[in-house]
């Protein structure tokens, strides 16, 4: 986990410098939620943290993944990835949207089919539990995550400083929906394992919508 860690870190330094800013603020907030679930860990926080650790690893995989396939330009980029390409288009598009385009990508797509690895070898009690909890430390992150960047649109910025609560909060329930839905497709992918195609689909349809609004907004 700590060099889960350490590569977030580094491409917190890269990222720009590559003109890869549409993955920034997601590298950020990934940064921040995976010190937070360190620190649950170290304070005892889940019943099961080696398995906890094990699937910080496996699941930053896929997002590394998608960094370096955009960096070489590997067509085999998953298509929810290569929708937060597409908002580095939109030179005015709101800076959250970002943001919220990573997280479709990594757990509606990603994340069932870490699950169904994932739960399908390890034994122990309380996965799903400890799973579940890494939702309030999400909650707990929002402050700090929007803390980090500012907006261009100056109604947008003045939301996110004046009234956060507003601003993030949003964002993060549907945050939390979208871990309730990667939940259902890893059932899904459980009885079907030809169902990713459609997960898939789901998971490019709410990207489609973000960048919709993406425009509307810029």
């Amino acid at each position: 986990m700590l060099d889960v860690i350490s590569c977030l870190e580094r491409l917190d330094k890269l990222l720009v410098a590559a003109d890869l800013g549409q993955f920034v603020l997601f590298n950020k907030a990934y940064l921040i939620v995976t010190r937070s679930i360190q620190q649950a860990i170290r304070e005892d926080y889940f019943k099961n943290p080696a398995f906890i650790e094990k699937f910080i690893v496996n699941f930053a995989s896929y997002y590394f993944q998608a960094v370096n396939l955009t960096v070489s330009d590997d067509v085999s980029l998953s298509l929810p990835w290569a929708k937060l390409n597409e908002y580095a288009t939109q030179k005015s598009a709101p800076v959250f949207i970002s943001l919220l385009l990573g997280a479709n990508a990594h757990i509606n797509n990603d994340l069932p089919q870490v699950l169904v690895k994932l739960l399908g070898e390890e034994k122990g009690e309380g996965l799903l539990k400890d799973l579940v909890k890494i939702d309030k430390l999400l909650m707990k992150s929002g402050r700090q995550i929007i803390g980090v960047f500012d907006e261009k649109n100056s109604f947008l910025d003045f939301l996110k400083r004046r009234l956060q609560f507003t601003y993030y909060r949003p964002a993060m329930y549907t945050i939390l929906y979208w871990r309730i839905r990667a939940w259902q497709s890893y059932r899904l992918l459980k009885r079907n394992e030809h169902a990713m195609p459609s997960v898939t689909r789901k998971t490019i349809g709410t990207a489609n919508r973000l960048l919709k609004i993406a425009k509307i907004l810029g």
